[in-house]
């Protein structure tokens, strides 16, 4: 079983993301086999779960990329997720069994392997040190969640829209190591991801343009030297 799983699974992929760090190739295929592991393609713009549903297992994006948005009662859609291949969807709802209240769609073609965390936290079936040692990757990964949507709070609620501009374009700085780079997200996908208007979005860009801070193109971007760089804040978790 581990043979023909070794050959589907992309094990260096995997090994990118919290849940599998520090774990060998025959440690992650023993612990993703005792989780009913089950893979699931998706065409582009399809919606996988909605609203109010339960989402009983971890996805992990093999292909493909997922959003995560939350539709308000006005009709406004709010992006919270970009998430890509390596990234994983669905911890909080599985861990503590909670419905979504958000809605989960590709974007391109995708592909998920779900994994049934039921089988390690609830069917007392800890057998291996290697199970033990994915659940204490599974705390942080929960832990890093629940960081991320503290600060999202904090960029939704607190700062002007140059500033949570700035926050995003500063991250995606430090994720390339570049000034000069192209985001995954088309303009109307990053207004509804920093919770603004387009148009009030587009026009902060043409202003900042002008100012000297930035060049664009649609999704490239270059951020030149007079631009603020938000420092980075490293994860504790990451090694």
């Amino acid at each position: 079983m581990c043979k023909t799983m070794e050959k589907e699974l992309d094990l260096q992929l995997l090994k990118k993301g919290m849940l599998f760090r520090n774990m060998t190739d025959e440690e992650i295929l023993q612990t993703v086999a005792a989780m009913c592991p089950r893979r699931v393609r998706y065409p582009r713009r399809t919606v996988v779960a909605q609203d109010g549903d339960l989402f009983p297992e971890i996805g992990v994006i093999l292909s493909g990329s997922l959003h995560l948005a939350h539709i308000d009662s006005n009709g406004n859609n709010n992006l919270l997720y970009v998430l890509q291949a390596g990234d994983t969807v669905g911890e909080l709802n599985a861990v503590g069994r909670y419905r979504l209240h958000l809605s989960i769609a590709t974007e391109e073609p995708t592909e998920i392997l779900y994994l049934c965390v039921d089988q390690l936290l609830r069917k007392n079936v800890l057998t291996a040190p290697t199970q033990i040692r994915f659940l204490q990757n599974l705390t942080l990964a929960v832990a890093q969640e629940g960081q991320y949507l503290t600060r999202k709070l904090e960029d939704s609620t607190r700062r002007s829209m140059r500033e949570r501009l700035q926050d995003y374009l500063s991250a995606q700085y430090h994720k390339a190591g570049s000034r000069t780079f192209v985001i995954p997200l088309n303009r109307q996908d990053l207004a509804d991801f920093l919770f603004v208007d387009r148009s009030a979005l587009s026009n902060e860009l043409c202003k900042m343009r002008d100012e000297g801070l930035l060049r664009f193109d649609r999704s490239r971007f270059e951020l030149l030297v007079e631009m603020p760089i938000t420092e980075n804040e490293p994860d504790p978790n990451d090694e």
